[in-house]
């Protein structure tokens, strides 16, 4: 009589999978060379050429303009132009949506009542000043580029910070080094 191998003395059948690793790290490898990352997005910032004199173009009423004032730890110092720089209220607030999306907001809506009269839509606009300190993060700029972006701020401006606003974050205790403050001798 002929025996039946019941496979209980030979092992379980055994599949190499060397080959099958093997091509899964060559698949994943195709397709990281092969695909395209998303590319960060930017906002772009038109900068109009530096005109050969100055004195063509006609100066903004100083009733027009938000100055914004980019301090430390994310917070916002908000002035309305004044021509009188003794009549300067400051105020501050933060990023949040009833923070300096509601002073811009406002203010819109106060110039445009203001000049109402005008047939000009350019001279309708308010025109907002962006300084930053020193200290500012980076981080408060692009915020605030989103928030100019977002209440559809048409003329707005990155501009260096004047004597009047150093002495302002002065007094509020902002980021200003003694030495950074001191004229050159």
């Amino acid at each position: 009589m002929a025996e039946m191998n019941t496979g209980k003395g030979k092992g379980s059948p055994r599949v190499d999978l060397t080959a099958m690793v093997d091509l899964g790290f060559l698949l994943i490898t195709f397709f990281m060379f092969t695909t395209t990352l998303n590319k960060p997005k930017t906002m772009e910032i038109v900068k109009p050429a530096k005109s050969e004199n100055e004195e063509d173009e006609p100066p903004i009423r100083k009733s027009k303009t938000l100055s914004i004032l980019l301090g430390e730890e994310n917070k916002v110092y908000w002035y309305v132009g004044a021509d009188d720089a003794d009549n300067i209220e400051l105020d501050s607030t933060d990023f949040s949506e009833n923070g300096i999306r509601k002073v811009i907001l406002r203010r819109q809506k106060e110039v445009k009542e203001m000049y109402a009269a005008e047939t000009d839509p350019d001279k309708k606009e308010l025109v907002v000043l962006i300084k930053g300190m020193p200290t500012a993060k980076y981080r408060s700029f692009i915020s605030i580029m989103d928030e100019m972006n977002i209440t559809g701020t048409r003329i707005y401006a990155i501009v260096d910070l004047d004597k009047v606003d150093t002495l302002i974050m002065r007094q509020v205790g902002q980021g200003l080094k003694p030495q950074a403050l001191t004229a050159p001798q």
